[in-house]
Order: structure tokens, then C-alpha cells, then sequence
């Protein structure tokens, strides 16, 4: 009796006596009906939230690219519009940009190796010379102080400055070349901190290499080339509009890559290895552009 007081008590009252009725021996019969009437009566559990808002509230960042040319009759007629000069200013800067690509790379890589060179040089001649004095409690106070600091540098900067440097960068990279485009991969300010929190890495003793981050920064290098700078910064050059499209892009971005895996071993015949392996495998003409800058980059 007194389950079947609650139950009804459940009954909003504003229902009529003939379904209360119908409702108390459905309920006496079942309770697991009577539970549930109230719960479908009930309109303030329903979801009132407008579906365009639902839709609209948070949009996804992520897009894809498409690398594919459409041949059709207006492709074709644009480019044979152009004149043979515009065609050769297009070759001939293609190829330029190849060449910048290759020198920025190596010179980020010289610059990667004499900075974890001498900060990491300088913190074991300290931690050395205290050692030597016989005091070993406080060279491995420094030792350790040096490290925590180096690390806290470097994690500060992924973590407030650009989140999208964190890692090696290869899975960014070469998702980019599969056609996905991720927020901020390419940024100016994920190639600044990806070449100074590599450095407080390596320097601070971490088990990290220089192969990934070297291969992110080249893509972040041949991406503002191959741009004509930074359109959010105003640092754009006109000349460079022929290659606002992503198959060029793409191209750029694949020299970029294989660069910065010649230069973190000085190996361009790794780096054509790698270009073949993950990046370049299907098209003959870059492969031959990314060795270009390969070489420009180990010299």
C-alpha cells in the first residue's frame, strides 16, 4: 500500500480522475510503468536548445586540403593566357624558393647545435670545476638547478606560447601532406618555439633527438617562404602569389620536411630517403626540387 501512495504521488495532479484511475492500476499491475509515465510527462527534461545553435556553437578548425588541379576549360584557357616571361618567372622562383628553403633549414640547424653546444658546455664546465674543488653537494645542486631550468623554459613555451610544438612534429607534418590541416602547425610562432624549446631540450638532458624537430621546423620554414611571409604579421611579398594554392604548398612543405632531416644528421642522402619514403614518393619533379634543398642545406 504504501508503494502504491507514492506512485501516485508521482501522478502530476492536473491529470483527471479517469487516467489517475487508469494510472494507479497500471501502476498496481506494473510499476515499472507507472515510473516512467511521469519522466514522458514531464516537458522540462526535454532538450529546447535551438539545433542551429547546437550546430554553430563550437566549430571544428581542422579542415582538408585539396592538392588535386581541376583541368577544365578555364584552367586550361587561364593558363594559356599567360605569357612565356609569367611562366618562366614561375619556374625560375619555384626553384628560388627551394634554394631559401635548403639555406634556412641548414642555418636553424647550425644555429640548434651551436646553441646546445654551448649551453650544455657551459653547465658541465661549471658543474665540473666545483667538482674538482670537492664540493660534490653543490655541483649537483647546480647540475640539477640548470636542468629544472632549462626544462621549465622549455615546457613554458609550448604550453603559453604555441601548444602546437609539443612533440617531435613528424605525425603534424605528415598528416599535413595526407591532406588534414590543423590550426597552427605551420605558425611563425610554433617555428620559434619549436627551435628554442628543442634547444633547452637537448640541453636540459632529455631523451629527445633533433631528427622531429628538425623535420617540423624545415615544413614551418618552407611554409612562410613558400607564402611570401606571414599575412597575420603584414610580412607578404606579391611576388609569391603564384603559389597561394595547396598543391604548391604541399611541394614546398615536402623540400621543407626532407631538409630538416638533412640537417639534423648532415645526411642528404637521408633526406632523399626520406622524401621518398613518406613525402615525395609520387612525383619524380619533387623529388628532385627536395633534393635541391637537401644539399643546399648540408653545405
Amino acid at each position: 500500500m504504501d508503494e502504491e501512495r507514492g506512485l501516485e504521488h508521482m501522478i502530476p495532479k492536473s491529470r483527471s480522475s479517469s487516467s489517475s484511475s487508469s494510472s494507479s492500476s497500471s501502476a498496481a499491475g506494473s510499476p515499472r510503468s507507472g515510473l516512467i509515465e511521469p519522466l514522458l510527462v514531464n516537458n522540462s527534461r526535454l532538450n529546447t536548445t535551438s539545433q542551429i545553435a547546437i550546430v554553430g556553437a563550437k566549430v571544428c578548425p581542422i579542415e582538408s586540403l585539396d592538392y588535386e588541379i581541376i583541368e577544365n576549360d578555364l584552367f586550361k584557357q587561364d593558363w594559356s593566357s599567360r605569357g612565356k616571361a609569367e611562366l618562366a618567372q614561375y619556374m625560375i622562383l619555384r626553384w628560388a624558393i627551394a634554394l631559401l628553403i635548403g639555406l634556412g633549414t641548414g642555418l636553424v640547424a647550425f644555429f640548434n647545435n651551436i646553441g646546445v653546444e654551448n649551453i650544455a658546455g657551459f653547465k658541465l664546465l661549471f658543474t665540473n670545476d666545483l667538482m674538482l674543488n670537492h664540493k660534490y653537494y653543490k655541483a649537483f645542486a647546480v647540475y640539477a638547478s640548470c636542468n629544472m631550468v632549462l626544462a621549465i623554459a622549455a615546457a613554458s613555451l609550448c604550453a603559453y606560447i604555441a601548444p602546437a610544438a609539443a612533440g617531435s612534429g613528424i605525425p603534424e607534418v605528415k598528416s599535413y601532406l595526407n591532406g588534414v590541416d590543423a590550426p597552427s602547425i605551420l605558425a611563425p610562432t610554433t617555428l620559434f618555439v619549436k627551435i628554442f624549446g628543442s634547444i633547452f631540450g637537448v640541453a636540459a638532458g632529455f631523451v629527445v633527438g633533433k631528427e622531429g624537430p628538425m623535420v617540423h621546423t624545415g615544413a614551418c620554414i618552407a611554409n612562410l617562404l613558400g607564402q611570401g611571409g606571414s599575412e597575420k604579421y603584414g610580412l607578404t611579398w606579391k611576388g609569391f602569389r603564384y603559389f597561394k594554392n595547396d598543391r604548391d604548398r604541399r611541394d614546398f612543405i615536402t623540400c621543407g620536411a626532407a631538409a630538416g632531416v638533412a640537417g639534423a644528421f648532415r645526411a642528404p642522402v637521408g633526406g632523399v630517403l626520406f622524401a621518398l619514403e613518406e613525402a615525395a614518393s609520387w612525383s619524380p619533379s619533387l623529388s628532385l626540387l627536395s633534393c635541391t634543398s637537401m644539399h643546399v642545406t648540408c653545405n
